[in-house]
C-alpha cells in the first residue's frame, strides 16, 4: 500500500509537469510572467484532444464472437506474413500451416464464460473487470510476447485489455511513470490520477473520448495493463449486470441480530409427550 502511494505521489508529479508545459503560453500575463497555476482535481477521466486508437487493427466495439474470430485470423495472417516469405513450399511450408492454423484455434478455444462457478481468472489481476451470470466472456490473445484480454457482454466486444511490459527499449518508457507522462503526450492531456481503493488494488489513470475510456493501470513498477472500453457499454454497464454479487461477511446470523441490537429468536421448546403412565 505504502508503495503504491508513493508512486502515485511520484506520477502526480509527472503529470503537474506535462500540465505546465502544455499550459505554459496560456498561464502566462502580459508581463510574460506566468501566472500562479490553479490546482485542478478532475473528476470524471480527462478528455483527449487525439481520438483514442484500439490496440489491434480491425477490432472494433460491439463485434460477436464470430466477427471478433476474424479479425484476430487476419492479424496472425499478417504476423505470419514475413516468416512465409523465407520458406519455400514443402515440409516446413506444412509446418507453418500447421502453426497458424493452432493459433488460430487456440484463441477460440482460449474463451472462458462466466458464469455460475468461480473461475481462475479470479485469481489475476482481472478480477473486478468482469461479473458473473451476467452473458460475460473472456478470450485471450498472446503473440509478440504480449498478452491481449477481449471481454465480452451479451456476446458482444466491449473491453479490451492490453498486459504491457515496459524497459529500456519499451515504446511506453521504463517505469509506470514515465509511460503516463507519454500517454499524456499521446492523448494531448494529462489524464486523472486514481489512487487505490477498497474497489481499485493499484494506482490508474484515465483517459476518454467521444467513444472510448482508457485507463493506465499499474501492475508493478516495471508494467502496466492499458484498458479500453466502450463508453456506450460502461454507462449502461449496471443494467447489463443485472445479477449482483452476494455479499457474504461470514457473520453468525444470530451475531449479526446482536450487533444490529435484535435478540435472536428463541428455539421452539421440545414437544410434549401426550402418553399417560399405565397404572
Amino acid at each position: 500500500m505504502k508503495a503504491n502511494k508513493l508512486a502515485g505521489a511520484f506520477l502526480a508529479m509527472g503529470l503537474g509537469l506535462v500540465a505546465m508545459t502544455h499550459a505554459g503560453d496560456a498561464l502566462a500575463d502580459k508581463g510574460g510572467k506566468p501566472k500562479k497555476e490553479a490546482e485542478v482535481v478532475l473528476t470524471e477521466p480527462a478528455t483527449t484532444k487525439k481520438p483514442v486508437a484500439l490496440p489491434l487493427a480491425g477490432i472494433s466495439w460491439g463485434m460477436s464472437p464470430k466477427q471478433l474470430g476474424d479479425a484476430v485470423d487476419k492479424i496472425l495472417d499478417e504476423d505470419y506474413r514475413p516468416l512465409y516469405q523465407k520458406v519455400q513450399p514443402g515440409v516446413k511450408m506444412k509446418a507453418l500451416d500447421a502453426q497458424l492454423a493452432e493459433d488460430k484455434s487456440q484463441f477460440r478455444r482460449s474463451r472462458i464464460d462466466f458464469g455460475k462457478l468461480p473461475t481462475g481468472i479470479d485469481s489475476t489481476p482481472l478480477k473486478g473487470e468482469y461479473s458473473y451470470q451476467n452473458k460475460e466472456a473472456l478470450l485471450t490473445l498472446t503473440r509478440k510476447g504480449e498478452t491481449t484480454y477481449f471481454f465480452l457482454i451479451q456476446e458482444r466486444v466491449w473491453k479490451i485489455i492490453v498486459e504491457v511490459k515496459l524497459g529500456e527499449t519499451a515504446p511506453l518508457g521504463k517505469v509506470y511513470t514515465e509511460a503516463v507522462v507519454r500517454l499524456s503526450t499521446q492523448y494531448g492531456v494529462p489524464g486523472r490520477v486514481l489512487q487505490p481503493d477498497a474497489n481499485r488494488p493499484s494506482v490508474e489513470v484515465d483517459w476518454k473520448d467521444a467513444t472510448t475510456h482508457v485507463r493506465a493501470i499499474q501492475r508493478s513498477d516495471t508494467a502496466l495493463g492499458l484498458a479500453y472500453e466502450d463508453l456506450g457499454t460502461l454507462g449502461n454497464l449496471s443494467a447489463l449486470r443485472s445479477v449482483k454479487p452476494v455479499q457474504d461477511d461470514g457473520i453468525d446470523p444470530d451475531v449479526a441480530a446482536a450487533m444490529r441490537g435484535h435478540t435472536p429468536d428463541a428455539p421452539p421448546p421440545p414437544p410434549k409427550d401426550d402418553k399417560k403412565p399405565k397404572k
